[in-house]
C-alpha cells in the first residue's frame, strides 16, 4: 500500500489499516508499502488467485463486482523514468468523484519502473484496500483527485512524488524510482476523520516547530504543553488527528514530519508507541504538546529499518492535535 512513512505506529497488520482506514507503518512504522510479492513480471496480468478473507465472503457491492471480473491489470511500463505526475484514465468511471482528502477503496498493482518488477498488489490479497489520501505518497494524493468510482486510473509518479531517497526496506523500489500503479476505485467512504478546522488553522498559522532536545535527556516520559487547547480532551485509545515533527534526542536530526507532507496525520493510540499512547492523554484540541520519550517507550533497541532513529534512543515528538475520533 502507498502509504507516507510515519513511523509512529507500530501495527504492520493490514486489517488494522482497513479497519481504522489510516495509514501506518508497516507500512514504515509506519511506513508503507504493504509488500504482498516481489519478483513478478510487471506485463503479466496476475489474477487473485489466494483464498479469499473473511471480509471478501461477505457480499460486495455491484461496482467491485464488475472490477472483480474485470480482472488485474497489465501494466505497461514506460521505457524511461518519469519527470512528472502522469495520468492515464484507462476506463472511465461514472460514480462519485475523488475529492482531495477523501477515503477510498480500490484494487491496484505497483510496479518498479526501473526493474520493471512488481512491488505490492491488492489483486494478490484477493481483497481491495481502505485508505485516505492524506497519508499516502504524494503521487497518489494528487493523482487520484478527479477519478470517478468504477474506473481504471494509471498513475506514473517520478520518485520526487513517490519515496524519493528513502523507499521502504525491503521493497524492492530503489531510490528515487519511478513508480507505476494501476488502480481501480471500488468507492468513496465519506466517514474520513474528524478536523476541527479552526485548531487545524490555528495549528497552520503557528507552522512547522523547531524542536528543542532537553540536555540533560530525561529518564522517563514528560509532556509539556507549548499552547493549551480548548477543545475536547484526549482519553486513553482515542482515535487523533495532529501535525507532528519527530526528531532524534542523540543527533537532533528531525526523522519525521507530516509537516513535511502537508497532511496531519489520523491514527488510534491503541496503535502507536506507548510514549505517544500515554503521552497524549489529557491534550486538548488546538494545543500544542512536547513529549520527550525515553527508548523503553518508544523503539527501545529495534527502531524501524532505514527510520535513521539509533537503538536505544529518546525521541522528542512536537504535536499539535487538531481532531479527535
Amino acid at each position: 500500500m502507498p502509504i507516507a512513512w510515519a513511523p509512529v505506529l507500530t501495527s504492520r497488520d493490514p486489517d488494522f489499516l482497513r479497519r481504522v482506514r489510516r495509514a501506518a507503518m508497516a507500512a514504515l512504522a509506519v511506513s508503507a508499502v504493504v509488500i504482498a510479492g516481489c519478483g513478478d513480471d510487471a506485463t503479466t496480468a496476475t489474477s487473485a488467485e489466494t483464498t479469499p478473507s473473511p471480509e471478501t465472503t461477505a457480499p460486495i457491492s455491484e461496482t467491485q463486482a464488475m472490477i472483480e471480473e474485470r480482472g488485474a491489470p497489465k501494466v505497461t511500463v514506460p521505457e524511461q523514468p518519469a519527470t512528472k505526475l502522469e495520468i492515464t484514465d484507462l476506463e472511465e468511471g461514472s460514480g462519485d468523484e475523488v475529492q482531495a482528502g477523501a477515503t477510498i477503496t480500490a484494487h491496484y498493482v505497483g510496479v518498479a519502473q526501473g526493474t520493471g518488477k512488481k512491488f505490492d498488489s491488492s489483486w494478490d490479497r484477493g481483497d481491495p484496500v481502505t485508505f485516505p489520501l492524506g497519508q499516502v505518497i504524494q503521487g497518489w494524493t494528487e493523482g487520484l483527485v478527479g477519478m470517478k468510482v468504477g474506473g481504471r486510473r494509471q498513475l506514473v509518479i517520478p520518485g520526487s512524488q513517490a519515496y524519493g531517497e528513502q523507499p521502504p526496506p525491503e521493497s524492492g523500489i530503489e531510490p528515487d524510482e519511478t513508480l507505476v500503479f494501476v488502480i481501480d476505485l471500488v468507492r468513496i467512504d465519506d466517514s474520513g476523520p474528524t478536523v476541527d478546522e479552526e485548531a487545524l488553522t490555528a495549528a497552520e498559522a503557528r507552522g512547522a516547530p523547531t524542536v528543542k532536545v532537553p540536555d540533560p535527556l530525561p529518564e522517563e516520559l514528560t509532556s509539556t504543553d507549548e499552547v493549551t487547547g480548548t477543545g475536547d480532551e484526549v482519553t486513553a485509545g482515542a482515535e487523533v488527528t495532529v501535525h507532528y515533527t519527530g526528531v532524534s534526542a542523540g543527533s537532533g536530526e528531525k526523522f519525521d514530519s507530516s509537516w513535511d507532507r502537508r497532511e496531519p496525520a489520523t491514527f488510534s493510540l491503541d496503535q502507536v508507541i506507548p510514549g505517544w499512547g500515554e503521552g497524549m492523554v489529557g491534550m486538548k484540541v488546538g494545543g500544542r504538546r512536547t513529549l520527550v520519550i525515553p527508548p523503553a517507550q518508544a523503539y527501545g533497541e529495534d527502531p524501524p529499518p532505514g527510520s535513521g532513529i539509533e537503538p536505544g534512543e529518546t525521541l522528542v515528538f512536537v504535536i499539535d492535535l487538531v481532531g479527535i475520533g
